[in-house]
Parts: C-alpha cells; structure tokens; sequence
C-alpha cells in the first residue's frame, strides 16, 4: 500500500470515526424520542418472544443442557433481537437518507454504522438483564464469566459487517430490503435461538458453526450456563471472518461511492 493510500484510508478512518461520535447518539435520541416507553422497548421485544415461545416450547418439554431453558432462551432472544434491529434498520439507512446522500459527501459507511452503535444501547440492557435474571434463577457465576465479552464482540461485529454490505447493496438492488426481512424471519427459526442447538440432528449440525449468531449465542450459553469456555475455535474463526467482511464492505462502498449518489 502506498504512502497516498496510507494517508487516504487513514483520514476516511478519522472522518467516519467523527462521524459516528455525532450519528450514534443522534440515531438513539430519534429512535426513542418519541416514544412513551423510552429503551423499555429493549426489553419488551425479546419478553413478548420468551412470552409466546417460551410457553409452546416448554409445553412440549423442550429441553436445554443447562437445564434452565428460561434462562437459555432469554439469551438467545436478547441477542437475536439486537442483530435483527441492526439489519432490519440499516438495510434502508442509504436508500432512506438519499437526500442527504446525494447532496453532501461524507463516508458513506458511517450511515449503517451509526445504525448499528445506536442498538448497542439495546444490545448492552439486555444483556444486563441476563446477568441480573442468572442468578435469579439460580445461576452462580463463575470464571467462565470474564469470557463473555468475545461471544458478544462476534455478533457485534458481524452486525456491523452486514449492516454496511446490505445498506449499500440495497441501493442497487431494492428488492435485498424484502430479503433481508424475509431472512430474518427464516433465520429467527433456524438459529438456535428459543431452543438449544444440541437438539439440531447430526446433519444439521454444521449450521450452529457457519452461522455467526449461533455461534455467538451458544458462546454466551457456554460460558454463563455451562460455566465454560465458548467454542474458541469458532470463535475466533468467526470473529475473523466477521472484521474481514467488514473491511471488505468499507472498501466497496468506498469504491461505489459515485455509483450510489447517482443510483439513489
């Protein structure tokens, strides 16, 4: 890499890191400006899932190895319902800002990046509320505890990742908007996330390794229920492939960053 291309990146790193320091907490304050319950909606998504699939699942006698599915599915709905928010949101980010887009220049990853810092708010009660409800149930905290934080960072950062690739995508092929939500939908049934993943059968099994959020919340099982270590191998491979596709989307939607003012 050049010693122009070094200053370049390094000057786009600046901006879009001063960016974020305004958009985030601009992006919370309209997210919840308005409404009457404030970051209570943090909570009461993923409580109206445990409502509903919790009682289904528990009365078919859904087991999990922890032995406290509460507990386990609380988990996997927090964490879901941040992912979900980041991308169901960040998808339109550029499509929905094309006034803004076509009229000023700015790095135009900064948009779907804020997306994704403002739900780190949610990200961070809900967790909150797992580490509160544990003990309540009658969950004691271990060493594995201090491991937590690299479970997390994987869904963190593949959040961000597709937020980026899927914003900027859209504005080229609108039609990703409605796949994306519809993925959601499919995807809210195919990640372990309202029951455990050792009930997949053997041939399914290779899908709680390739898919990030599975990973990441198994990872946070592991170390909070089972009082272990998460999967590190997984771990690290995912959290790996995760920066790398971040990266990867930054530097194409600096490359089509022409294309998208005149695209939109």
């Amino acid at each position: 890499m050049s010693a122009s291309s070094s200053r370049s990146l390094g000057a786009r790193l600046r901006s879009t890191t001063g960016l974020l320091r305004v958009l985030v907490p601009r992006e919370t304050r309209i997210r919840y400006r308005t409404s009457l319950l404030d970051v209570a909606w943090a909570f009461l998504t993923p409580l109206a899932l445990l409502a509903v699939y919790g009682v289904v699942l528990t009365s078919f006698g859904v087991e999990v190895q922890s032995g406290d599915y509460l507990t386990s599915a609380w988990i996997g709905l927090v964490l879901w319902t941040y992912f979900s928010t980041v991308l169901g949101s960040a998808v339109t980010s550029l499509v929905g800002s094309a006034d803004l887009v076509t009229k000023v220049y700015f790095p135009r990853e900064a948009l779907p990046l804020a997306t994704s810092g403002a739900a780190l708010l949610d990200l961070g009660i809900g967790v909150a509320s797992v580490l509160v409800l544990f003990p309540l149930r009658g969950g004691t905290f271990g060493w594995s505890a201090l491991l937590l934080p690299l479970p997390l960072l994987v869904i963190v950062v593949w959040s961000a990742a597709l937020a980026v690739l899927t914003s900027v995508s859209a504005v080229f092929l609108r039609d990703l908007v409605h796949g994306v939500h519809l993925a959601l939908r499919v995807g809210f049934f195919a990640t372990p996330v309202v029951y455990d993943a050792t009930v997949l059968p053997d041939a399914l099994r290779w899908t709680e390794q390739v898919n990030p959020v599975a990973v990441s919340i198994e990872g946070v099982r592991a170390v909070l229920l089972g009082g272990s270590r998460p999967d590190m191998l997984a771990t690290g491979v995912q959290l790996a492939a995760g920066l790398a596709l971040l990266g990867g989307a930054v530097l194409l939607t600096r490359r089509l960053e022409a294309d998208v003012a005149d695209a939109l």
